[in-house]
């Protein structure tokens, strides 16, 4: 693609732009760990242990499931409405919001009616703890999916706010509140409660989001007619969504393998080492969710100086603010833990792994959002599906024989295994670097 004449690359503008809008969206990170700890925390004390494992295992499998029936449209989005509106094509960005949001009607239908089915087979009653468990699980799930969605559309139409705050922040401090009137007023407090607490809640966020995310389409767009251009949208979106699936599965699925094999009391404790390593990733979250459509309109239009130099300032600041959280969680990790349960403690070790492979992942720098943003959709999720299945089956042979500490060897070693993958290809695919190491060497590409 030819590119633009103008020089995006120079000034202060690039930096501004993008530390501008991701201070934004690392204070909303940052103020979501506090809500998502909160959160998880008036949980665990409103629950029994078990009941929390159940709770964790619910929550996690909702997860999943959003990923596999979210089709790969969050990212899908951040990818396509920045080329169109690069381009001017308001009809197909219209047409775009109209495909994404009716294809999520139809598969959030599909996944409320596989929940209903499961649950009255009865299957896995006993391991998910309640009757109904998998038609609440799938109907967040169904939440979870849109919610997904228009935090990636909200954020390609430039308002990081309402693509964040209100299920980072809004539903996680409304969710717990919402369980603890229950338990105030009729004294039931169980996995059964919680999740329909989170499902009520979601159910408001998905409304507000869906309000804001029409009203924002109509204003950047017009009223007119809505294009389709499946030829071009098609192309890339089964490998966005299999990478997706992949994605969520490495995020979730240590914690079913847990539970599984180990019991809900200790899936609760690795639910919850998880939850306080993940703090490790708000600055990569939040960054990526900030460059990722300036980095495809910046790659579609031929600018690879901006996306080098915008990769670049990303990896620095992630590096340098995650390094930062590793010594703080190795320092204060056990208090962290012991605020779920004091019994967690145990699960110290679970938590450090995980630690250093989210150090990993910021070292490497913005890598699996580049890849989706370019051409390299299919390659991202040809590693992904190679480096996971060597994790997964891992935690499956390694978990039942030494416990927690296994998954979390296995799922660290997949990380740094898969950052190294992807800086050699991207390197050679597109000649960008999106590590810390890129500060190193002097790059090919010119800032003019």
């Amino acid at each position: 693609m030819t590119p633009l004449p103008a020089d995006h690359t120079q000034g202060p503008s690039l930096a501004s732009r993008l530390f501008s809008s991701g201070a934004i969206a690392l204070f909303i990170k940052v103020a979501s760990a506090g809500t998502s700890y909160l959160m998880l925390v008036a949980f665990a004390n409103m629950l029994h242990a078990t009941e929390y494992g159940y709770f964790g295992y619910s929550l996690n499998l909702a997860v999943l499931l959003s990923a596999l029936f979210g089709l790969g449209l969050p990212t899908h989005v951040m990818r396509f409405w920045p080329l169109h509106m690069e381009r001017h094509e308001n009809a197909k960005a219209r047409g775009l919001v109209r495909f994404s949001l009716r294809t999520l009607l139809a598969a959030a239908l599909l996944v409320t009616a596989l929940g209903a089915a499961l649950s009255l087979l009865g299957v896995m009653t006993s391991t998910l703890g309640f009757a109904e468990a998998w038609l609440l699980t799938a109907l967040l799930a169904a939440t979870f999916a849109f919610g997904d969605y228009f935090s990636g559309a909200l954020r390609a139409q430039g308002n990081t706010i309402w693509a964040l705050a209100p299920r980072d922040i809004g539903w996680r401090i409304l969710a717990p509140l919402l369980a603890f009137a229950v338990l105030k007023s009729t004294g039931i407090a169980d996995a059964r409660t919680a999740v329909y607490a989170c499902l009520a809640i979601m159910l408001a966020v998905c409304g507000a989001q869906l309000y804001k995310h029409i009203s924002l389409t109509r204003q950047l767009t017009g009223t007119g007619t809505a294009e389709t251009d499946w030829k071009t949208w098609a192309r890339p979106l089964l490998p966005l969504w299999f990478s997706g699936v992949l994605y969520a599965l490495i995020q979730q699925f240590d914690v079913i393998v847990v539970g599984s094999t180990l019991g809900a009391e200790q899936a609760g404790a690795y639910f919850a080492a998880q939850k306080t390593a993940s703090l490790l990733g708000l600055a990569m979250i939040a960054g990526g969710m900030v460059a990722a459509p300036m980095m495809a309109a910046s790659f579609h239009a031929g600018r690879m100086a901006e996306l080098q130099r915008i990769c670049r300032l990303l990896a620095l600041a992630i590096a340098v603010t995650t390094l930062a959280g590793l010594g703080f969680l190795a320092l204060f990790g056990n208090m962290l833990l012991a605020i779920f349960d004091p019994a967690y403690v145990e699960a110290y070790g679970v938590l450090i792994i995980l630690g250093l492979g989210f150090t990993v992942d910021a070292i490497a720098g913005p890598s699996a959002y580049l890849m989706q943003m370019t051409k390299l959709e299919w390659i991202y999720l040809r590693v992904m599906a190679v480096v996971y299945a060597l994790v997964i089956a891992l935690q499956l042979v390694f978990v039942p024989r030494y416990g927690m500490i296994a998954a979390a060897a296995a799922s660290a070693l997949g990380i740094a295994i898969w950052n190294l993958l992807a800086i050699h290809l991207l390197r050679r695919e597109i000649g960008i670097d999106p590590s810390v190491f890129s500060l190193l060497r002097r790059s090919p590409l010119s800032d003019h």
